[in-house]
């Protein structure tokens, strides 16, 4: 079955599926995507829709704010679906993005520090919306594996068209991307390093920073586009040889530099990557090391790229935040860059309990 309803449709779905690959050291090759949660919305849609699942013509409702709201937008614009979404703060650009393509936004201002965060206090309003509409279909993206297994073609493309890939660096939001590509790669490899990037006030693995930076504290809902503040079942533990907490000042001076040098526009969470990714390079220049760049910057228009926006951080972001500080738990995890050897272990045995949401009230 056929479910694109537009002409153009086709073409619009190859240009949003794959990334480009752009070469940004020696040995470091940036997968950039311009929305890369395209793709397991769009897998998982077109699976819903193949099982019954989702009806031709549907109502299809999910949690996000960023990246899979807007692959949803674009996908149900595509397959004359209905959508509505529960979003957090949202910058002017999403948000009109988000309606001009047909979703009806239900919008969750703030967590007020509620268990969970702002992602739980989403999912309680989504949960009140499905009861009163019996006949959605939720996408489930932090649960449904599905989000993973959609990565694989573009796992299979980087071993067609690039060198051998010794270490892979991604942030973790969902989970899937980074699980999805590199349980291929380590496939093919079984030596692959897998590194994880993660957002100092997030608790997807088990950190519990006492202390952070201002900026990371304030504008963690703000432009949230990795961590979180619930456990996301898409992380695959055992796949992860280390984890990278990188605060915020550290990703916008590394997106801005990436401009400077590049003229290429993209958001925080690939400035966590390349920080991370450029350090792992240089420290072993005969490694070819692979990361993903998950979206392009034109949705923080209003912040990190907005000098007004910047001036109420010019503390922060005059800092140098230098290279990581190696921690021996997460119980250490602090307001700098942290790296932690996680060693493919279970989260379990690193942290002593199970993952769990941010307590109520947790503010370091």
């Amino acid at each position: 079955m056929n479910v694109l309803t537009k002409p153009f449709g086709a073409g619009i779905v190859e240009a949003l599926s794959l990334p480009q690959f752009v070469q940004v050291a020696h040995n470091l090759v940036a997968a950039k995507f311009d929305l890369m949660k395209f793709t397991p919305a769009k897998h998982i849609l077109d699976s819903a829709l193949a099982s019954g699942q989702l009806n031709p013509g549907g109502h299809v409702i999910e949690s996000s704010s960023g990246t899979f709201a807007l692959a949803l937008s674009v996908l149900c614009s595509l397959y004359d679906l209905r959508l509505t979404l529960v979003t957090g703060p949202t910058s002017q650009i999403v948000r009109w993005r988000l309606e001009n393509l047909g979703a009806v936004l239900h919008t969750v201002h703030a967590s007020n520090n509620c268990e969970g965060g702002i992602q739980q206090a989403r999912l309680q309003v989504l949960a009140e919306l499905r009861s009163s509409m019996p006949d959605t279909f939720w996408p489930q993206q932090y649960t449904n594996p599905l989000n993973s297994l959609s990565y694989k073609p573009i796992a299979e493309k980087v071993i067609l068209t690039q060198p051998k890939i010794d270490s892979i660096v991604g942030t973790v939001g969902s989970g899937g991307s980074l699980v999805g590509i590199a349980s291929i790669l380590r496939h093919e490899n079984p030596d692959l390093e897998v590194i994880a990037v993660d957002h100092n006030r997030s608790v997807i693995f088990g950190a519990q920073a006492k202390r952070i930076s201002k900026m990371c504290r304030e504008t963690f809902e703000q432009i949230l586009a990795m961590g979180a503040g619930i456990p996301m079942g898409n992380v695959d533990f055992e796949l992860v040889d280390e984890v990278h907490w990188v605060p915020v000042p550290k990703m916008i001076q590394k997106v801005h530099d990436f401009h400077r040098r590049t003229g290429m526009l993209v958001g925080p969470s690939s400035g966590a990557a390349l920080a991370v990714a450029e350090w792992r390079a240089a420290q072993a220049p005969s490694r070819n090391v692979l990361t993903i760049f998950p979206d392009h910057g034109v949705r923080y228009g209003e912040t990190i790229f907005n000098p007004i926006w910047l001036d109420n951080w010019s503390k922060d972001l005059a800092r140098d935040w230098g290279m990581p500080s190696d921690i021996s738990s997460t119980d250490e995890v602090s307001d700098g860059w942290c790296r932690f050897k996680w060693g493919r272990r279970k989260y379990r045995d690193v942290t002593g309990t199970d993952p769990a949401p941010r307590p109520n009230g947790y503010n370091p």
